[in-house]
């Protein structure tokens, strides 16, 4: 078995819980029941579109679902099997999903938080809720720094040769930082909460951590600091901030003047598992939006810059849209 063959058993099975997840709920929600229809028509029950479109695209992955014009439709022979009482929707969503599961997760008196925030999208709090528990953040950090050293690998290989300094926006403890300047003999400023980079571990000056936020232009170093950026890495931000929040961070670095922009995150269609990592971010960043290659590529096109292709760097999970002017 060759390493990449290797990978890709170990991820199907680690991540298989996601998609199982999707669909446990979905069926004690009767999910199934209300197709076809749009997210949208489903804002009686759902009243963030986003989030809904990013729960059934984990099931369209899965075969189980398909989106046609932008409406959600049962597949071929689903509709047989999981719509209508005493349909096996009744016992995965029933027996499985309140019995046999939080006997193995999270025990008898654990909450379902896909379903509760598909009916209360606003009790999500974020990183920032999240990272305000400092051993959470510092628990958090530790595991992603050590998952994130071979892709950050793939991901500075993968960057045309900058020629000045990088911007790594919500860069954690630097893993894709210290990997440019590895490959490419430049500085990296690395931007993140103060939670986040007080706890990293040391690194030689050509690495630099400042405290703020990704959202937060203001708080990023500035010309006047004498500081030119030839280009900037998002790595997972956009699955970490509202959706909402995309369209002007992205004007924000237009107007730094950057010669290009490195985007690395789960692009729903972009793999097996890609759908099903944006579904785990939704269910606690507000407004959180699964964003396509296709939507990224074109959002970075209407500022000016050219896309020339997505690679994937982590197999059937996450892609790299890199865009030049």
């Amino acid at each position: 078995m060759d390493l990449a063959t290797a990978a890709r058993k170990i991820n199907d099975t680690g991540y298989g819980y996601i998609a199982s997840w999707a669909l446990l709920t979905a069926c004690e929600q009767r999910l199934f029941d209300r197709l076809p229809a749009a997210a949208e028509e489903l804002c009686d029950t759902y009243p963030d579109p986003g989030l809904v479109d990013t729960w059934l695209h984990v099931l369209a992955e899965e075969g189980l679902v398909e989106q046609i014009d932008g409406v959600w439709h049962l597949a071929d022979s689903m509709e047989r099997l999981l719509v209508g009482d005493n349909s096996y929707a009744d016992y995965l969503g029933g027996q499985v999903l309140q019995q046999m599961t939080p006997r193995l997760t999270l025990g008898l008196a654990g909450e379902n938080v896909l379903a509760e925030v598909l009916t209360d999208p606003d009790r999500r709090t974020g990183y920032e809720g999240w990272f305000a528990d400092a051993e959470e953040a510092q628990a958090y950090q530790a595991s992603q720094y050590a998952g994130s050293l071979g892709p950050a690998k793939a991901i500075a290989t993968s960057l045309t040769d900058p020629d000045d300094r990088v911007l790594d926006l919500g860069g954690g403890w630097g893993a894709i930082a210290r990997s440019i300047v590895k490959h490419h003999d430049v500085d990296v400023d690395v931007v993140d909460l103060d939670v986040v980079i007080e706890s990293a571990p040391p690194v030689d000056d050509r690495v630099s951590f400042v405290a703020g936020s990704a959202l937060d232009p203001t708080s990023w170093p500035t010309d006047t600091d004498g500081v030119r950026y030839d280009g900037t890495v998002l790595s997972y931000l956009f699955s970490s901030i509202p959706g909402d929040t995309h369209e002007a961070l992205l004007d924000a670095l237009t107007e730094r003047d950057m010669r290009w922009i490195a985007i690395h995150d789960f692009m729903v269609g972009g793999g097996s598992h890609a759908a099903a990592w944006s579904l785990q971010h939704a269910v606690f960043v507000p407004k959180h939006r699964s964003r396509s290659v296709d939507e990224v590529s074109s959002m970075l096109a209407d500022r000016g810059f050219e896309v020339d292709a997505a690679s994937s760097v982590i197999d059937e999970m996450t892609t790299l849209v890199v865009g030049h002017r």
